[in-house]
């Protein structure tokens, strides 16, 4: 295998993991507010824990992205 191909391959993984992160990102916050959708009280308490929930996982395709062009 070349450099070349095994570069492309690599990016391609990256490409997986940023969209992996997208998909990530989107079942915490649909589960968020289904649950603030059942229980309005909860709304305090849980929408700090769903931005750090958030932060975590975007920081997946932060690492992948930064990975993209580092390679």
């Amino acid at each position: 295998m070349s450099p070349e191909a095994a570069q492309a391959i690599a990016k391609g993984m990256m490409i997986l993991s940023m969209m992996g992160s997208a998909i990530g990102e989107a079942l915490v916050i649909s589960s968020a507010f289904r649950a603030i959708g059942r229980n309005p009280k909860l709304e305090e308490t849980l929408f700090s824990k769903v931005i750090i929930a958030v932060a975590l996982v975007e920081s997946t395709a932060i690492y992948a992205f930064v990975a993209f062009f580092l390679t």
